[in-house]
């Protein structure tokens, strides 16, 4: 049972109950689960540290000692006692009826402790937190390392930019490598530094059962998709001692189908053997359903009588990472491999983005917004998310929202960016507990395809230090201790040393292109981090563009990424409306990266100079959106050569100026809708190369494309000055080029562009110059909307000459259209269901924009 709670703090040199009762200490309610900072929101003692610049005014929060207090209930029973703690941020002492019971500091699992008998029906429960990393010294040869990397990074980025110092390892406080708790706390380039603290769920007194029983789920074979062997394993653990006991396994379809097994336990282990006949297998949502069977576990006596129950839910599916040489690649010389996740036997092109925590207070989460976000991706046509290794795990309503709506999880482990002190035994003892227990806790998840070792380690190790070396950096972490958790507890799982990472035998550069997976920042940061230097460029904004992406041949893109505003009421809400000014202190703080003039070159570059604050919202988003769809479409033209590309990123932790897809309020931005028509299953790409205009196809569903596809060359003005059907056939897990004619017959400038539309192949478009050179025409929008629902409208636009950048946009953020960023060419329409809008919404606040309605002019 779980009980309220009260707060107080003190001075960090108070450590114990008595020293606490020396003094006097106001005590507030507690929010749990939560954090301190929510409580102190509660309480109207901080303001919300993403409201204008309040993230300096909490900083004090992290160098204080913070104490819980509560009573709870004590549940009948002789069984022992067992206290809970389910989320312990980070390093905590605690105290149960004046006895100190036990220490923790690791945010990644939680506390428990059996406590000796109690005569009362109540316990009192004292918490200290300590300041997250007192007590900490910083690693020296991570100060070196950090040193060095400061070193290469003024080497290699664009210098007559600017040199403010943004978030990162660079500034990161490098004691944070000894605790245990998510690198993202202390600052990002995508985040501020807010350390969270106290306690993320709820305190539990239970009774210990005595028996406790976990199972694991392995689908070890799919016979032809007629017949699926499957192993339960089940492990029992006997507090009162071994026992001879039998285990009954009973898988339920969704149909109601049921198959049954039966096992003697040995050692405390058995292991159930299934095989299911024509299976309903656990597909990603594009490929097929993503079925899941009913686990009932029974544990029996020698006498036949249960004694322990266990149950849960199970996909049938293989996932398999293909490493196999790719010997045909047309684009890259040297050998090569394959990096492909193959789901029940079909390989798959990873259609996806990153997560990063969805809050800075990750106590604050819900499990709806864990569901509404997951949705966000399937909607978007995503198959695949990537938890980064700088954040929290992925919670269990994530996961199952993942299992439920057929969305693969790539799972870093928590590591990030910079080497751990693999000789500090206290340290790397919390690393082996807690890798045993996440492995443990998603075992069960279908939909979890692969473990990584982390992100960036070793690809900065390297880049540092010129070599992946035994020593204590956390080799041994990414060696030993991760796979032989994953090996240990989710053996049908891969494992993959990191992000990126890569098969030296092949390509000995991490986050190299001919094995592995590769981070895309090429394009952003404009500094060569693998795919070469294929071009002089003229100007940091030339060597960062997204046209560069063309000259990736990655095998799997796990990050890429272009920073862009949110809307303005977004921003209004946080910043408030009087600090949406271009040069305002408050509004550029929100951007973290360095340097911060980076996105206003590529911007300048690519579409004009922004002179307001509206139009630089929509210059970035501009820059965001095409670029997403320039660096997708070249990635799936070579597929199967390239098997994924994940966007960077997908959500953010705090409304900032970020590279995520998605707002804090998960408002969609119109590179969510770019990326999402990007991602559409099947796919014609419109590629301009020195010598022709080619069509491909890519074909990422599990039938042969057919279809005919018509290729027009338009003029803005209205005019259509060529015309080709073309006749398509492309198979399953492909892509091929269609048709093609020279460049020569095609008008490059900025009064044409190129549309492809079938009647299964969605439409496309193709621009052959800059943005800021298009002579696009006045755009005059029909618009009418309709209230189909208390929080839904249906909005008709409709048009007589081309618009390009058509949005339909409300004040309330969060609220979402279906479809937005669009193109709309003479003589059509586009009808747009906009959601999540509040009861008794007034229509007429609901506008549309296209791109000349917010150019300088």
């Amino acid at each position: 049972m779980s009980a309220p709670f009260q707060l107080t703090s003190s001075d960090p040199s108070v450590i114990d109950p008595v020293g606490l009762a020396a003094d006097t200490h106001e005590w507030i309610e507690a929010v749990v689960p939560g954090g301190v900072h929510e409580t102190l929101i509660a309480a109207g003692i901080i303001a919300h540290p993403y409201v204008e610049d309040h993230e300096k005014d909490c900083r004090w929060v992290e160098d204080r000692a913070w104490w819980y207090r509560g009573t709870v209930p004590i549940p009948a029973g002789d069984d022992p006692l067992v206290l809970t703690l389910t989320g312990v941020d980070t390093v905590a002492d605690i105290w149960v009826n004046g006895h100190h019971v036990g220490r923790h500091a690791n945010q990644y699992r939680p506390f428990q402790v059996t406590l000796p008998p109690i005569d009362a029906n109540k316990a009192k429960v004292l918490i200290r937190f300590a300041p997250p990393l007192d007590g900490l010294a910083e690693p020296p040869a991570t100060r070196a390392m950090v040193n060095a990397v400061s070193d290469f990074l003024n080497a290699a980025a664009p210098q007559n930019l600017d040199a403010e110092p943004g978030s990162g390892i660079l500034t990161l406080d490098l004691a944070a490598t000894r605790r245990r708790k998510g690198m993202f706390s202390w600052g990002w380039d995508f985040a501020p530094r807010i350390p969270s603290i106290g306690l993320t769920g709820p305190v539990e007194l239970t009774r210990r059962s005595p028996i406790e029983v976990s199972h694991h789920v392995d689908t070890m074979a799919i016979g032809d998709g007629d017949s699926a062997d499957v192993n339960v394993v089940v492990s029992t653990v006997h507090h009162d001692g071994p026992a001879p006991c039998t285990v009954d396994v009973t898988l339920t379809s969704p149909d109601g189908d049921r198959v049954s097994g039966h096992a003697q336990f040995k050692h405390g282990s058995a292991t159930v053997d299934l095989q299911l006949d024509n299976p309903q297998l656990w597909w990603t949502h594009d490929l097929g359903k993503p079925s899941l069977y009913q686990v009932d576990i029974k544990i029996c006596d020698k006498d036949a009588n249960t004694i322990a129950t266990d149950s849960g839910m199970a996909g049938i599916r293989t996932i398999e990472v293909d490493c196999s040489p790719d010997t045909d690649d047309p684009e890259i010389d040297g050998p090569a491999r394959h990096f492909t996740f193959i789901i029940n036997g079909v390989p798959v092109f990873a259609r996806g983005a990153n997560l990063v925590p969805q809050s800075m207070l990750p106590g604050s989460v819900t499990p709806q917004q864990d569901h509404d976000l997951v949705r966000a991706c399937r909607d978007a046509n995503m198959t695949m998310v990537r938890v980064w290794g700088g954040g929290v795990y992925a919670s269990d309503a994530f996961m199952t929202a993942c299992d439920e709506y057929g969305i693969l999880v790539w799972h870093d482990f928590m590591f990030a960016c910079i080497d751990y002190p693999g000789d500090d035994e206290e340290f790397m003892s919390e690393v082996r507990t807690e890798a045993d227990y996440q492995t443990r806790r998603l075992a069960n998840h279908p939909s979890l395809a692969l473990w990584a070792g982390g992100n960036e380690v070793q690809a900065m190790h390297q880049a540092v230090w010129n070599n992946l070396n035994l020593g204590p950096w956390g080799s041994e972490i990414f060696d030993e201790v991760l796979p032989e958790a994953v090996r240990r507890n989710s053996p049908t799982v891969n494992y993959w040393a990191n992000s990126p990472a890569t098969d030296v035998d092949t390509d000995p550069r991490v986050n190299g292109t001919r094995a592995g997976d590769r981070h895309a920042w090429e394009v952003w940061h404009g500094a060569d981090v693998g795919a070469g230097t294929h071009e002089d460029y003229s100007s940091p904004a030339e060597a960062m563009h997204y046209h560069r992406y063309s000259y990736d041949t990655g095998r799997f893109i796990s990050e890429f990424g272009i920073h862009a505003s949110a809307d303005l009421p977004a921003l209004g809400r946080w910043l408030g409306n009087d600090h949406l000014n271009l040069d305002d202190p408050i509004l550029l703080a929100r951007n973290k990266d360095t340097p911060k003039a980076k996105g206003m070159a590529l911007i300048d570059y690519e579409v004009g100079k922004p002179t307001s604050v509206q139009s630089y919202v929509t210059y970035s988003q501009v820059v965001q959106a095409e670029g997403l769809k320039f660096g997708i479409e070249h990635y799936r033209r070579r597929w199967p050569h390239c098997a994924g590309a994940l966007v960077w990123q997908l959500n953010e932790p705090w409304p900032g100026m970020t590279w995520s897809l998605l707002d804090h309020d998960l408002g969609a931005k119109p590179g969510y809708y770019a990326t999402a028509r990007a991602f559409a299953p099947a796919l014609s790409i419109l590629r301009l190369t020195d010598d022709s205009l080619e069509v491909w196809v890519s074909n990422a569903r599990p039938t042969r494309v057919t279809d005919t596809v018509t290729v027009t060359i338009e003029g803005f003005d209205g005019s259509i000055d060529q015309t080709h059907r073309v006749k398509v056939s492309v198979p399953a897990s492909t892509s091929q080029m269609v048709w093609s004619v020279p460049r020569a017959q095609i008008p490059v400038n900025g009064s044409h562009y190129i549309w492809v539309e079938g009647s299964v192949l969605p439409a496309n478009r193709l621009f052959l110059t800059r943005i800021g050179d298009l002579n696009l025409p006045e755009a005059h929008l029909d618009v009418k909307v309709d209230v189909t629902e208390p929080t839904t409208a249906t909005v008709t636009v409709a048009t007589t000459t081309f618009a390009y950048f058509v949005r339909v946009l409300t004040p309330w953020p969060g609220a979402r259209p279906d479809i937005s960023a669009l193109d709309l060419r003479p003589g059509t329409k586009a009808v747009v269901t906009v959601t999540g809008l509040p009861e008794g919404f007034d229509p007429d606040e609901i506008t549309v924009r296209h791109f000349l309605d917010d150019v300088d002019r």
